[in-house]
């Protein structure tokens, strides 16, 4: 399998509500579990998509251009990098967004202040992918602590 990455931008047409971020991530879980795709899916509570999608050429081209691009939740879809990898970023997929406290555990959730330590911690990343997943994680309220917390490493 030659390995392929798609990395997009997009806009929610609404404010997405914590339910429906939580069945987002269920079904993108359950959906690239079953198609051996990882990667990582962003929230930003502006409403900003930012997602890294990671897997055999057909089946990241597939999820894109076949779901994601037709879904009407979201606009001004860009596509910021595409291509081969040596190596996955992500050998797993996950989902952050800003949560209520008490949000049960959700198989693939990581919190944001999580998901700055994730990020600064591949080892698998292009120094580029890990600026640009800093730089968008940067709208989440306790990005200033986060930033401290991981000091230079980006």
């Amino acid at each position: 399998m030659r390995l392929f990455h798609l990395i997009y931008q997009s806009q929610a047409l609404t404010a997405f509500t914590q339910p429906e971020l939580v069945e987002l991530l269920r079904k993108s879980w359950t959906y690239n579990l079953d198609h051996h795709v990882t990667g990582m899916l962003l929230h930003a509570p502006n409403g900003q998509f930012l997602q890294v999608l990671e897997g055999e050429e057909a089946a990241v081209h597939q999820l894109y251009h076949n779901r994601i691009a037709h879904d009407p939740r979201h606009e001004h879809l860009i596509v910021l990098s595409e291509g081969t990898s040596a190596t996955q970023a992500f050998p797993d997929w996950c989902m952050s967004f800003r949560a209520s406290p008490g949000l049960p555990a959700q198989p693939g959730y990581y919190a944001p202040t999580a998901l700055y330590l994730r990020v600064s911690n591949l080892t698998r990343a292009t120094p580029e992918l890990k600026r640009l997943l800093l730089d968008f994680a940067m709208g989440y309220d306790d990005s200033a602590l986060c930033e401290s917390m991981i000091g230079s490493k980006r």
